[in-house]
């Protein structure tokens, strides 16, 4: 695809993966609106082929107000990105339904949303919806239980949405590992969990697969080849994590249940 001239919607505009992405597709010639939740407010977003807006993706409502917007000044939109996203780092102890709707919200509904907004208002011409998904899509990690739940249900969703859809209308999801930005403040961890790529990386991987249309783009090959080729291999790595879990949250972890699959 050649991005020149090509209108996009990028949420979660404001700042790590998404605002390193903002700034490759605006120096590839796109149109570009930014959206996140308080973007409106940053002085240094300024070029001739940006704009932002403020949005609050947990409401539909605000959803529709981005779609408005972006019609009424490009015309159409070509590219939607669903980027926007968020965590916390936790021990799930409390059932608390608002704590978990938060989060299903942003990272599912809103997407899954979209996703079908775009399918309903181009029934009959080319897009390309693209969304960062994650690699706990695939590897659920401790203390990522609610945020591995949203990305494996985002990918169950786009594996089946994409037989709906003509072959010019393109799905296409991209799996980061722990990427170095302030998603891991706000998930409250002192550090994310290794593998860590920057930003930059993860940006110009989305990049070069939004160029190709690619339907997976995963921007470490490490990840890939390993948990294809080798997914036993997660269990050490997987019990460091729930040791850290516990630690971090001033718990004994106690034993780990070591229980295996049994055919009914």
């Amino acid at each position: 695809m050649d991005l020149t001239g090509k209108n996009v919607v990028l949420t979660g505009a404001s700042k790590g993966i998404g605002r390193e992405f903002l700034h490759l597709l605006l120096a590839e010639g796109a149109h570009v609106l930014g959206v996140s939740r308080s973007i409106e407010k940053d002085a240094t977003l300024v070029h001739e082929r940006l704009r932002v807006k403020n949005a609050d993706l947990s409401r539909p409502e605000e959803i529709d107000a981005v779609f408005e917007y972006a019609r009424g000044h490009f015309g159409r939109i070509d590219v939607f990105v669903a980027n926007a996203g968020f965590t916390y780092y936790e021990l799930l102890e409390r059932a608390d339904w608002e704590h978990i709707r938060s989060i299903m919200d942003v990272n599912v509904t809103s997407v899954i949303y979209s996703a079908v907004k775009m399918r309903e208002l181009y029934p009959a011409e080319p897009f390309v919806f693209m969304a960062t998904l994650s690699a706990v899509s695939f590897l659920s990690l401790p203390g990522y239980g609610v945020y591995s739940a949203t990305k494996a249900a985002l990918r169950g969703f786009f594996d089946a949405f994409e037989h709906e859809l003509p072959a010019d209308q393109k799905l296409l999801r991209v799996y980061p590992v722990a990427t170095a930005t302030d998603f891991f403040d706000r998930a409250a961890q002192d550090k994310p969990p290794p593998p860590v790529q920057s930003a930059s990386h993860v940006a110009m991987k989305m990049l070069e697969g939004l160029k190709k249309e690619k339907r997976h783009i995963y921007p470490s090959r490490l990840f890939k080849w390993m948990y294809r080729l080798f997914p036993w291999a997660y269990g050490p790595y997987l019990k460091k994590r729930r040791q850290e879990l516990f630690e971090t949250r001033g718990r004994p972890p106690g034993e780990i249940d070591e229980r295996k699959d049994e055919e009914s």
